[in-house]
């Protein structure tokens, strides 16, 4: 298996496939929404809102199954207005249909996401006969953070951080690093194409959205 981590992402030579998604068109992307839900787009970013109506549901995914989670690596920049009362998927899936969340039952279903549940957030995978997942602990959804699949590692690269600097006011870090969440022993999921997924879905009568505002995906060679 190649070390996906090592290869830079401007030596095009050996990936398969690379898309940086900033939204200024969205032609290739499918939605799916019920009730007051709806998608809006517009340059450097993608919402996903539930509107007013309780159990709204929004989706989207790239119109093509071409994602393997065994040999790509996925980054969404993105953010929710809140993580109660709703329940939201990002990462690759089989299928499109409505994720199983944690306060269901088990999502058997091969996937590997990031998963948002009553205000718990977690890692997942499922490969088609059971489910592993995670809690991830300390992450405020409502701040904007990169999210990272790797193979079996799930990373999010935080806010940057507040230092003192010879006494005067904090300042804010620029130097930002990836931090590994959770390895999830076992992964991976089924070794096939799968779709990538977004989706959000309100549990009260309350507007719940998801905003994106970049995607990117690398696969590496897999021979």
């Amino acid at each position: 298996m190649p070390e996906i981590n090592s290869i830079p992402y401007e030596s095009a030579e050996d990936l398969n496939k690379y898309l940086y998604d900033e939204f200024y068109s969205t032609e290739q992307i499918d939605e799916l929404t019920t009730q007051t839900a709806g998608v809006t787009t517009n340059i450097f970013e993608m919402m996903l809102s539930t509107g007013v109506t309780a159990n709204s549901i929004c989706e989207t995914y790239y119109n093509l199954n071409y994602f393997n989670p065994l040999y790509g690596e996925a980054v969404w920049k993105l953010y929710m207005n809140s993580m109660q009362n709703v329940k939201a998927f990002f990462g690759f899936k089989k299928t499109t249909a409505e994720p199983v969340f944690p306060s269901v039952g088990p999502m058997v279903e091969s996937h590997a996401g990031f998963m948002v549940d009553s205000g718990r957030l977690y890692a997942s995978v499922g490969n088609g006969y059971s489910q592993q997942r995670v809690e991830i602990y300390g992450i405020d959804m409502t701040h904007v953070e990169n999210y990272k699949i790797a193979y079996n590692k799930f990373s999010i690269m935080p806010l940057p951080v507040i230092e003192e600097e010879l006494g005067l006011p904090e300042i804010y870090s620029i130097d930002r690093k990836w931090k590994e969440m959770t390895a999830l022993s076992d992964f991976p999921p089924a070794n096939e194409v799968h779709w990538i997924m977004q989706f959000i879905k309100n549990t009260t009568g309350a507007a719940k959205y998801l905003k994106i505002n970049r995607f990117i995906y690398k696969e590496v060679y897999a021979d």
